[in-house]
């Protein structure tokens, strides 16, 4: 059962204790461990646009660096994920609703919470729909500069 939730950087903990056993976890929401998984994907593949478009910058430290980097993103996205598997505290489609800690509250936390009502494959999709977003704001900005200025 959910005891309580408080606000990370990023996203939110959920601390559950099992009415069993007595054993506590805190689990991340999966939604945000969607977004973190597609972040990384989506920084990794623009630092290999950088590394591997052209095939002559290519040493075994950059390898290797990149190589480094994946190997400790998949520790860091896997240990949540990890957490869920082995704990399987709410029923299929469930969802948590515990307040914030007011003393935790900071400027995103509402879109963070929403964000995190969503499933895991929202989550990774939410990256990429602000990005879009963004994109096209900044499109449509030098269309109308170009096109009426």
């Amino acid at each position: 059962m959910p005891i309580s939730r408080k606000m990370q950087i990023y996203n939110s903990i959920i601390h559950y204790k099992c009415a069993n056993c007595a054993a506590e976890v805190d689990i991340t929401p999966a939604a945000s461990i969607g977004v973190a998984t597609m972040v990384g994907m989506l920084a990794f593949g623009f630092w290999g646009w950088i590394l591997f478009k052209d095939s002559g910058a290519l040493d075994i430290m950059n390898l290797s660096l990149y190589g480094a980097a994946g190997i400790a993103f998949i520790l860091f996205t896997l240990e949540p994920f990890i957490k869920h598997v082995r704990n399987p505290l709410l029923k299929e489609g469930e969802q948590v609703q515990i307040s914030v800690a007011l003393a935790d509250a900071h400027i995103a936390k509402e879109p963070i919470l929403w964000i995190e009502n969503l499933s895991y494959f929202s989550g990774l999709l939410a990256p990429l729909i602000i990005v879009l977003c963004v994109l096209g704001g900044a499109a449509l900005i030098g269309y109308v500069n170009f096109t009426y200025f």
